[in-house]
């Protein structure tokens, strides 16, 4: 198994939220309880069982943890996984986050010893010879976690299947666990665990698992919308002089209309190229249907040796000697890059300029990037949009010449000469 980890920004903006509410409820002790000996004895003990608490949470959470290891390597954990809820700028932890082809779970643990029962997410805990209800439910507490989870990740993927997630609560410690009709499902002991994430049926590509590692490893605290201020009082206006009238060209619009050139551009020559190779049978065009949009496929190339999907990325600055591999589309809202999700077989990166294609096999050049991406230099550009602002593209700078030596099968053909090189469709 692969454990990845957030940014650390992220974890001192949930520790500020944490510290927040912890100074409340120490507010709330003060008021309750007074300055009196009575009050600061109160206070401590309240303490020293929020620090027990801690640190009882931390030694199960880190066990698990250990214990999780074991799973498939394909399969990603990240421990203590922050992700958004519905209040701006307010965050919600998960213990265990695992993403597999056959799920995302998402781990509840609860280090508790005695006995607990349930029915419909109402709780109760033995004391003695009576049963208290207990409060916060953990199995609506998971549900939450589920909700949050799907409503996020479904804004940057929206054509994830139904019920991939599951959001178990795990006792690993407890007596006596019994349930009945709760929201999610509860296990009792870590080996049950175990048993669900092994028995899970797949229902997650690669791709996918790839994008939503991304997202979650990526994921950052968007900015507070700006608040507009306000208009000034009209001035009284001048008689106006008569003005020259001119065309300028917006640089947004600009800038905009390049990109969609580029892309263009990009999509005629290889579409031209492929269309001269003698065992193209045909090509389809899906740049428009919704379903291959979902999964950043560009064109459909059969040939006598069946179909291939193909992706295509064009690229104006062949003098650096890089791939620009995307992370992030869509930084401000955390929009994973079509490189990690992608379902081409082929990704077609084209230097316009020179007319210089590689074609890329996928998924085998995302899966050596995903694990060689650290040894790159991060990069990100800005392109403006009509209605104002802008939007940052992050991926990293990739030399095209470790690809070469790394990745297996990558063809490399100069488009002005159709016949020369090698590829699947020209034999």
């Amino acid at each position: 198994m692969k454990i990845l980890s957030q940014s650390s920004t992220l974890r001192v903006a949930f520790q500020a939220q944490i510290e927040s509410k912890i100074q409340g409820q120490r507010e709330f002790q003060q008021d309750r309880f007074g300055e009196s000996f009575l009050g600061q004895l109160s206070s401590f003990c309240w303490e020293v069982n929020r620090v027990s608490k801690q640190v009882k949470g931390s030694l199960g959470e880190g066990v698990v943890s250990f214990l999780l290891q074991w799973l498939p390597d394909s399969d990603i954990l990240f421990n203590n996984a922050l992700i958004p809820t519905r209040k701006p700028g307010i965050l919600t932890e998960i213990d265990h986050l695992i993403i597999a082809t056959n799920g995302v779970f998402l781990v509840e643990l609860k280090t508790w010893k005695g006995s607990f029962s349930a029915y419909q997410d109402q709780w109760k805990r033995r004391e003695g010879k009576r049963w208290v209800s207990l409060d916060p439910s953990p199995s609506s507490q998971s549900a939450y976690h589920q909700q949050m989870f799907e409503r996020w990740i479904r804004s940057l993927l929206p054509n994830l299947p139904a019920n991939f997630v599951t959001a178990p609560v795990v006792f690993p410690i407890a007596d006596w666990v019994e349930t009945t009709q709760c929201s999610v499902p509860v296990l009792h002991r870590v080996s049950a665990l175990l048993d669900l994430l092994k028995g899970s049926e797949p229902c997650l590509t690669a791709p996918q698992v790839a994008a939503i590692a991304s997202a979650v490893a990526n994921y950052t605290i968007p900015p507070p919308e700006p608040i507009a201020p306000k208009a000034p009082l009209p001035k009284p206006m001048p008689k106006p002089s008569p003005l020259k009238v001119t065309h300028p060209v917006s640089p947004r619009t600009y800038t905009m209309q390049e990109s969609t050139q580029v892309a263009d551009r990009a999509t005629a020559d290889i579409t031209h190229w492929l269309q001269n190779l003698p065992r193209t049978i045909s090509i389809q065009n899906v740049e428009n249907d919704p379903h291959y949009r979902a999964i950043d496929v560009d064109l459909l190339v059969t040939t006598d040796r069946g179909e291939s999907k193909l992706e295509i990325k064009g690229d104006r600055y062949h003098n650096t000697g890089n791939f620009f591999f995307e992370t992030h589309s869509n930084q401000e809202k955390n929009t994973p890059g079509c490189f990690l999700y992608t379902q081409a077989d082929w990704l077609c990166y084209y230097f316009v300029e020179i007319g210089l294609l590689y074609l890329l096999p996928m998924p085998q050049t995302r899966d050596w990037f995903l694990n060689n991406m650290e040894r790159f230099q991060s990069k990100s550009t800005t392109t403006p949009i009509r209605a104002g602002g802008c939007y940052t593209t992050v991926g990293r700078l990739v030399p095209i010449d470790v690809v070469l030596k790394e990745v297996p099968d990558v063809k490399r053909h100069q488009l002005k000469t159709v016949r020369e090189g090698n590829s699947k469709w020209e034999h």
